[in-house]
């Protein structure tokens, strides 16, 4: 959470999503809640109709994938995420 509020929180070029890997959106809201997310959460039967089940995690969890405005896939894993983050910040 402190990299985030350091790197994301006030930046307009980043936006975090939670796709959640729960089984239920019930099970998903309590840990956003638990963890208190700040970004938004993808509740698993909105990911189920979505686009987004293709961004879910890998076997790893939490598991960070970066996209462009484009949906496509430009860093994953959290450090590799974060340097792109500081990138955009410094331009």
């Amino acid at each position: 959470m402190e990299k985030y509020n350091e790197t994301v929180a006030d930046n307009n070029k980043v936006a975090f999503i939670h796709i959640s890997q729960d089984s239920s959106d019930s099970d998903a809201e309590d840990w956003a809640t638990a963890e208190s997310f700040p970004w938004l959460t993808v509740l698993p039967d909105d990911v189920k109709r979505s686009d987004l089940a293709e961004y879910h995690t890998r076997s790893v969890v939490p598991f960070y994938t970066m996209v462009d405005g484009d949906g496509k896939e430009v860093a994953n894993g959290s450090s590799a995420i974060f340097q792109k983050i500081a990138k955009l910040v410094a331009e």
